[in-house]
């Protein structure tokens, strides 16, 4: 079965189990905003909404079913209260149980930055701020821009570009507390999500 077919049918299985959710119990702690019965997020530089029907995309774009499946899961993993802001940055690798995760991770997000972008930071650069990145100052990288899947899931993305002794390198950064909202597989969508969007 291929991996839309998969997520096709998370979908409707998450979609089931919200249901019975009050988007204004959760509005506040998601940093969703919730109005007659429907939850809106702002998803990179998308805004989509979620209602008991469905979740579309305010201008009508596609919306794959792995991302339909994300936002359920970001609901349906919503803590009961505000868990405390974690400061730390961590990889990907760091986060619990996510070995069997990280090898496909990789391959999925940092690798395809590095060779899709070495030589071409500027053009990383622009592509970055259509997605409604920040970008950073450090001196520890070239190129570091930050982004916001969601309200709570932000992004760092670290890049440096070829030189005459190294090829280009390219790191995603989380939050510590991230997997408060959401588990590996929807993390691992969140890169996976925003590398593709770089690319095109």
């Amino acid at each position: 079965m291929d991996n839309s077919k998969i997520f096709d049918q998370k979908y409707d299985e998450s979609m089931s189990r919200i249901q019975d959710i009050d988007f204004s119990m959760i509005a506040g702690i998601l940093g969703g905003r919730c109005k007659n019965d429907s939850l809106t997020f702002d998803f990179f530089n998308r805004r989509i909404v979620v209602d008991k029907d469905g979740i579309n995309d305010i201008d009508n774009a596609e919306i794959t079913f792995a991302i339909k499946f994300l936002l359920c899961q970001y609901i349906l993993l919503c803590p009961e209260k505000l868990p405390e802001k974690s400061s730390r940055l961590v990889t990907f690798r760091e986060f619990k149980n996510s070995g069997p995760l990280f090898s496909r991770f990789t391959s999925n997000t940092n690798k395809i930055i590095e060779t899709s972008f070495s030589g071409s930071i500027e053009k990383l650069r622009d592509q970055s701020l259509k997605l409604g990145g920040v970008i950073m100052e450090t001196a520890n990288y070239d190129l570091c821009v930050r982004f916001k899947a969601l309200h709570r899931i932000p992004i760092i993305m670290n890049f440096n570009d070829k030189d005459d002794l190294m090829p280009a390198q390219a790191g995603f950064l989380y939050h510590g507390d991230a997997q408060e909202y959401l588990d590996l597989e929807c993390l691992s969508i969140t890169c996976t999500y925003l590398t593709g969007q770089l690319i095109n």
